[in-house]
């Protein structure tokens, strides 16, 4: 049976990580959990340290982010000692389903496996809008590929992909404050990349984009189906749409 190495990169993440002691002992085949943690000033190294068990083995490094989320995971790979790895947010926990799927005894070390992610907002759960097709890779062996983008990183491989329709839990939105705080850093990390790279920047697209967004989730990926939740989220992310480019267009007049 092959072991995995569990990884996780944190800042301030205490409390999130509270949900982890119901799930964490269920994943049979982990022995190892590294963390990589972003200068966290909370309680995060105290209760990673806390998993610490006879079967669970802890490394926890300390490297800052410098806002490339595509560097943190990639060194957290590098520090993983068993060929397969698994990633998993400190907002996100694995279903029963995927907890069960995750213990099979043996899988194809030519394939990296996504899975279905879930929002959930407020205790509701969101399976519509830009949920309706959130499929991370998290699943894979560490040689098998790279993490590419500073923000919004994907899993570059020449593996092939299987979807696991098995729920991963995203508790990325428990309010509509903490949410709105995210968009805004995430907003301000995406311009930044944009403006690295070159990235046109007009009126039009600061004024039409966020419509386009929001007929795109609400609409097209049938946001409206998650009532009221949905409405709140896919207006938020046109409105991360709308941030993201007059972000842009600030850079490029401040420069």
């Amino acid at each position: 049976m092959s072991n995995i190495s569990l990884l996780l990169i944190t800042k301030n993440e205490s409390e999130n990580l509270k949900r982890w002691k119901d799930w964490l002992p269920k994943l049979k085949k982990v022995d190892e959990l590294v963390v990589v943690d972003d200068n966290s000033t909370d309680d995060t190294k105290k209760i990673v340290n806390n998993f610490q068990s006879e079967k669970l083995k802890i490394n926890l490094f300390n490297r800052g982010m410098e806002g490339d989320f595509s560097a943190q995971r990639n060194f957290a790979i590098s520090k993983a000692k068993n060929d397969w790895v698994l990633f998993v947010d400190a907002d996100e926990e694995p279903s029963d389903k995927l907890i069960k799927f995750l213990n099979i005894e043996e899988l194809n070390p030519n394939i990296c496996f996504a899975f279905k992610r879930n929002l959930i907002y407020i205790d509701q759960v969101v399976t519509h809008g830009q949920a309706q097709n959130d499929y991370p890779i998290r699943f894979f062996t560490k040689d098998s590929g790279k993490y590419i983008n500073s923000i919004h990183e994907i899993w570059e491989t020449d593996n092939c992909v299987v979807k696991i329709n098995k729920p991963l839990y995203h508790y990325s939105a428990p309010n509509l404050k903490i949410f709105i705080s995210k968009l805004n850093l995430y907003s301000t990390l995406r311009a930044q990349e944009l403006f690295q790279k070159h990235a046109s920047v007009n009126l039009f697209q600061i004024v039409f984009y966020p419509l386009a967004k929001f007929l795109q989730t609400y609409i097209w990926h049938l946001g409206f189906l998650d009532a009221i939740p949905g409405i709140i989220i896919c207006t938020s992310l046109s409105f991360y749409s709308f941030l993201v480019r007059s972000k842009l267009w600030r850079l490029y007049h401040a420069s």
